[in-house]
């Protein structure tokens, strides 16, 4: 019997629903810009640390208001949003985090993303970089591998271990570097209707295996079950996809997978790569992108950076958890797991 049930509403969109508009665009005002140097000033005064900078010591009035409508479209509707306009030039690097922690606090508890701590990942090119150019970065460089938020190049469409995550941009590329993403919902429609065998193989999931460097206290770092791609919750379906870790797992493992579960994985990408399926814009300096990483995956293209690290591609990776139940069970113990 076939398992595959199309599902619709706003989480089931394309890419070419959004050309031409800015729905997805919530652009900040003087009046949002004055309430962050308030919440900013509260936090400086009381030398509070990074990871103690949460919603109810940063005080949002009306923003706060708006962002959380928009964590409520982050959950129930197309999953994704970019808040726009933040005088980033403006404020010191340290100020900056601040900033962007406190506006990710509205959309749930701001988490650690390593056992190292890194409450705020930096995403931004340092594979020629022999010492650490700040000491955010000591602990980077020591890893036995860079991972891909410090490498750069082109990433395929994945989720990360988390609810919900945010980019914060501090400064885009010299050129390229377009942000990219995918409906899970779409995936799923797509891919029951044309190859359905392919669909079970995603239900079932795959095996994953964490870094080493988070699984040295962790015990084994290949999953005890299957992980799967798609899962449902009510009517909704909600995903869960890391190629990277998926192939590591293959490669460190004692198990195989047959043709159609290992063509399923190229299925994805390959749907996603279909015209007008995937989203894409260029994050500007300023800008808040937040996305459910539940129902949407993401990607970005290769870009041109500047040799001068001052000048590079940075940004911000933070990530949220919200409450159990908006999550597939499914994944709760997953993302427990690999967090």
């Amino acid at each position: 019997m076939s398992i595959f049930k199309s599902v619709d509403g706003p989480a089931a969109w394309k890419g070419s629903d959004f050309v031409g508009s800015d729905e997805w665009i919530v652009p900040l005002g003087p009046q949002h810009l004055d309430e962050l140097d308030a919440a900013l000033a509260g936090v400086t005064s009381q030398n509070l640390p990074i990871n103690e900078i949460t919603a109810d010591v940063f005080p949002l009035p009306a923003l706060g208001t708006e962002l959380a409508a928009l964590a409520g479209e982050l959950q129930d509707g197309r999953g994704f949003a970019v808040v726009r306009g933040i005088p980033v030039e403006r404020y010191s690097e340290e100020e900056n985090k601040f900033i962007s922690l406190g506006l990710c606090s509205q959309f749930g508890r701001v988490i650690p993303q390593s056992r190292q701590g890194d409450w705020i990942n930096h995403v931004i090119d340092i594979s020629d970089q022999k010492a650490a150019p700040k000491p955010d970065f000591d602990h980077v460089l020591k890893r036995k591998k860079l991972r891909t938020n410090h490498r750069g190049g082109e990433l395929d469409f994945h989720t990360d271990t988390t609810d919900v995550f945010a980019l914060y941009c501090l400064r885009p590329a010299k050129s390229g570097g377009r942000s990219r993403l995918v409906s899970f919902a779409t995936l799923h429609n797509m891919i029951g209707e044309t190859k359905p065998d392919y669909l079970k193989a995603l239900f079932d999931g795959y095996y994953y295996m964490s870094q080493s460097d988070d699984s040295n206290k962790a015990g084994a770092a290949i999953s005890a079950k299957r992980v799967p791609v798609f899962t449902r919750r009510g009517n909704k379906v909600e995903g869960y996809y890391i190629s990277q870790v998926v192939q590591r797992a293959i490669d460190h493992g004692d198990f195989e997978y047959s043709f159609v579960e290992d063509d399923a994985r190229e299925e994805i990408q390959r749907v996603a790569e279909q015209k007008g399926i995937a989203h894409e814009f260029d994050l500007k300096a300023g800008d808040l992108l937040v996305v459910n990483n539940r129902t949407v995956m993401h990607a970005r293209y290769d870009f041109e950076d500047f040799p001068e690290i001052e000048r590079r591609r940075h940004l911000f990776r933070l990530w949220m958890a919200t409450t159990p139940e908006m999550m597939a069970d499914t994944f709760v113990a997953s993302s427990e797991r690999f967090s």
